[in-house]
């Protein structure tokens, strides 16, 4: 069972949220909070949720700071963003914060319910709204790009974890897939990192996806 506190500060919106969420199996919503502070008074107070649901923009902060704090004292607890932004800039700082999933508030029931789902297996989460957007966009990057795209020299088992990182599975997803250690995967995903000269796993994605070394539809 997974347990959801639901972070927004329009109420009929949180009542949506929560009108369709609590007819689901598997899914409690054990807890809902009107901004970050209440929500962190509420994990304070014991509260134990397994995921998050915000919105990106609160009354008194924003969804990514949020998820920053929460990533220091709650590291447990899977965040994800619901949101009207469809700017790839907050979806990297997001990522960069620790969310876990970033969805649209246009997506369908369905795909959200995937979303939490799969966060709530240790999985990163991008809606396909967000992805076809991007995926255009870098389209369009890559189309200038093709006379000269940079040449990176990846081995076999990094172009391996480079599809898998790109799938949403997690390091230790991936040690278990590769039957090798987490350490390993961790220092192969260091060398994409310093190869592609990037900092983090969705830059390193869109890098290779501008590059040739991942195909447009393979995030998603």
């Amino acid at each position: 069972m997974l347990k959801i506190l639901v972070i927004e500060n329009h109420s009929i919106v949180r009542a949506g949220i929560n009108s369709l969420l609590t007819k689901e199996d598997g899914l409690h919503i054990i807890a809902n909070a009107e901004s970050a502070g209440e929500a962190l008074d509420l994990l304070k107070g014991g509260l134990e949720p397994d995921v998050i649901l915000t919105d990106l923009h609160l009354e008194d902060s924003c969804g990514i700071t949020l998820s920053k704090t929460l990533k220091q004292e709650y590291p447990d607890i899977k965040v994800v963003i619901l949101t009207m932004e469809t700017d790839d800039r907050y979806l990297s700082q997001a990522f960069k914060a620790g969310v876990a999933g970033y969805v649209l508030k246009e997506t369908d029931f369905d795909e959200l319910l995937y979303g939490i789902r799969k966060v709530g297996q240790n999985k990163q989460f991008v809606c396909s709204g967000v992805t076809s957007r991007l995926s255009k966009r870098l389209a369009n990057e890559r189309e200038f790009r093709q006379q000269s795209p940079v040449s990176v020299d990846l081995s076999r088992r990094e172009m391996e974890i480079l599809a898998l990182l790109a799938d949403g599975f997690t390091n230790t997803e991936i040690a278990d897939r590769l039957f090798t250690s987490r350490r390993t995967v961790e220092g192969h995903r260091q060398s994409l990192l310093n190869k592609a000269g990037v900092r983090n796993t969705p830059e390193l994605i869109k890098f290779a996806m501008l590059n040739g070394l991942l195909e447009l539809s393979t995030v998603g």
